[in-house]
């Protein structure tokens, strides 16, 4: 069962008890800021989906132009342009990544101008994981998915290579 606020707050005495402050905002306005909250959080959300749906794709369009590249004639047309395709392929997939990566940290600063706004509860909790952690997370993930990229087509190229 739930305690009772009165015995809570007498076993939380050593604990310092926050006082929550309500926004200034009026309610209209605290309203349209919930809803442009929302709405960054969901364009992060799509971002990101775009992000992993990119090198997925990638990565499986390599898998069709080693399947294409080795049955081609290796002095062949086809075969120079899967090799060109996928160098292209992963130049454009990595400029893609770094635009989505973008897009999220404007979103990101739009939530943090929001917040700012809001109660000093919302504040808190928005601050339990601090913005120097969130980018270091950001930025390892889009490294390893950069890295995956040159990696995927370097090891096309090394299976579409002449066999000596």
């Amino acid at each position: 069962m739930a305690k009772a606020p009165k015995e809570a707050a007498s076993e939380s005495e050593g604990e310092e008890v926050l006082t929550v402050e309500p926004s200034e905002l009026d309610e209209r306005t605290h309203a349209e800021m919930l809803t442009l909250f929302g709405a960054s959080t969901n364009q992060i959300q799509f971002a990101k989906h775009q992000q992993w749906g990119t090198l997925l794709g990638t990565l499986g369009l390599f898998v069709l132009l080693g399947v294409v590249g080795d049955y081609a004639s290796k002095t062949g047309f086809l075969f120079k342009l899967c090799l060109i395709i996928s160098l292209v392929l992963s130049a454009g997939a990595i400029y893609s990544l770094i635009i989505y990566q973008f897009w999220q940290n404007a979103e990101r600063e739009k939530l943090g101008l929001i917040s700012a706004r809001l109660s000093n509860l919302a504040r808190q909790i928005r601050g339990v994981v601090t913005d120097r952690e969130r980018n270091i997370h950001r930025y390892v993930l889009l490294f390893f998915m950069m890295a995956s990229i040159v990696l995927g087509n370097w090891l096309l190229i090394v299976f579409l290579s002449p066999k000596v």
